[in-house]
């Protein structure tokens, strides 16, 4: 499929998707259609014209000066946060992310049928491509979940670890996009209902610890081994320290609460 084909494929998202929202779209919504694409000015013109021709509206967006072009919305809903430390790692990982590519609508569809019907090489295969095509979307999720209490760096975090589990459960039941969308913005919403009102650090490295061996358990059942705490890092875009420092600190409250 050429680049006009995925465009077009993801064009056709957004009528989907306004279809299931009655008629009107987010602006997240919007920039979740194009993963890992940097818009032209005659793309998000060719984006607005698609809509308005199709009667979708922009539902969480009104323009206070005329004029106004998507890319200027995506650069603020794209935006790094304001810590100097978050805004350096949420750099290097968009930059990670910009050599992923985007999956078409094509791929997902084989995507599915080998992930639901493949042989187990073709379903890791699969597993690993939904994972990586989506880490981009799970970004635009994030940001909608800010100015909760918790950083970005961690909403977007969760939200790859939720993705990653959710791609593992997806049983053919519903909309695959659907289902990781749902999955991913329930995995945030309940980390920051954790991470809020949780009172004891003990209690709190041995919920992060619990997500972790989580997914380890799923990769382990999908590449038939364990998960290094390198390959989970990669997984799950957590830096190797923090996921041993977790675990180191999760061993001794363990080992404190049993005393």
């Amino acid at each position: 499929m050429n680049d006009k084909d995925i465009f077009a494929a993801q064009l056709a998202r957004i009528r989907e998707k306004a279809a299931s929202q009655q008629g009107s779209v987010s602006v997240s919504d919007v920039l979740a259609a194009f993963p890992g694409r940097d818009l032209s000015e005659e793309q998000i013109r060719l984006i607005y014209a698609y809509m308005e021709e199709n009667g979708i509206r922009l539902a969480d967006y009104e323009p206070q000066e005329e004029g106004i072009l998507l890319s200027e919305l995506a650069a603020e809903t794209l935006a790094p946060p304001e810590s100097q430390e978050d805004r350096r790692s949420y750099e290097l990982y968009m930059e990670d992310l910009e050599a992923l590519e985007p999956i078409s609508r094509e791929e997902e569809e084989k995507l599915q049928r080998s992930l639901l019907k493949g042989s187990a090489a073709e379903r890791k295969a699969a597993v690993n491509r939904l994972t990586e095509g989506n880490l981009r979307w799970v970004v635009q999720i994030a940001r909608g979940f800010e100015n909760n209490g918790v950083s970005l760096t961690d909403l977007i975090q969760e939200g790859n670890l939720s993705l990653f589990m959710a791609v593992n459960e997806y049983n053919g039941e519903g909309n695959v996009e659907d289902f990781l969308e749902k999955a991913i913005k329930q995995g945030i919403k309940s980390y920051i209902r954790e991470h809020n009102g949780q009172k004891k650090i003990e209690e709190r490295m041995m919920m992060a610890a619990n997500r972790i061996l989580e997914a380890a358990k799923a990769f382990e059942s999908t590449e038939g081994r364990a998960m290094s705490a390198e390959e989970l890092s990669k997984k799950l875009g957590i830096p190797v320290s923090r996921v041993e420092e977790v675990l180191r600190e999760s061993a001794k409250a363990i080992q404190n609460a049993t005393h």
